[in-house]
């Protein structure tokens, strides 16, 4: 082996002795240094259902004046939250599923933070509508029946402390750390006459 050729091995050779040394160090680093800590927040589950329920039934109404008039109908529907977190589960995690799911009842219930993430209901009710019935004359109405848009979310958001070592091993703490909110939303709108209502008194 002449002297030229054994000088370009040795440079080609030079270059995979410090690729294996490197790994041999990371090696020797990742025994030494503990594993990361970091949070992570799961994707937010939220369920939303719309659908028509009874609100209110007011009757029977005779028109004994026997004189076409109007009569109207109001009902108040007050609204429920129940919007709960673990001890341990930081204010701003039930803070961001209380705004996430304030988009489905944005017409019919305002978003109030109270206490830094509690939706805050108490003195807030639904919107509902007045409605108006025509009585017409010999009888009039003689019973009617009232129908609103029930607004219900389900929703719970859920958060815990993992360990990332420096070989990508990933290791989830005990369930006693996951970080858990939860909220429940019923509000209600969009008031309106039942089908065949209100019904006409046939006079004899």
């Amino acid at each position: 082996m002449t002297r030229k050729t054994f000088l370009n091995l040795a440079i080609c050779l030079l270059p995979l002795c410090n690729v294996f040394a490197g790994e041999k160090t990371l090696k020797e680093v990742d025994k030494k240094l503990p594993p990361m800590e970091t949070f992570v927040i799961e994707p937010l589950e939220i369920e939303n259902e719309c659908l028509w329920v009874p609100a209110a039934k007011i009757g029977p109404v005779i028109n004994r004046a026997c004189q076409t008039k109007e009569d109207s109908c109001s009902c108040v529907l007050p609204a429920t939250v129940n919007h709960s977190k673990t001890e341990s589960c930081p204010d701003d995690i039930a803070r961001l599923l209380a705004e996430q799911v304030a988009c489905y009842h944005e017409k019919s219930l305002p978003l109030t933070i109270f206490n830094g993430w509690q939706w805050e209901y108490l003195y807030s009710l639904s919107q509902y509508d007045s409605k108006i019935f025509d009585m017409e004359k010999r009888g009039g109405s003689w019973e009617n029946s009232w129908e609103a848009i029930l607004t219900c979310s389900i929703g719970q958001s859920q958060a815990q402390w993992i360990s990332v070592s420096a070989s990508s091993d990933i290791q989830s703490n005990n369930d006693e750390n996951i970080k858990v909110s939860n909220i429940e939303i019923k509000t209600f709108n969009d008031m309106r006459t039942r089908d065949e209502y209100p019904r006409i008194r046939q006079m004899d």
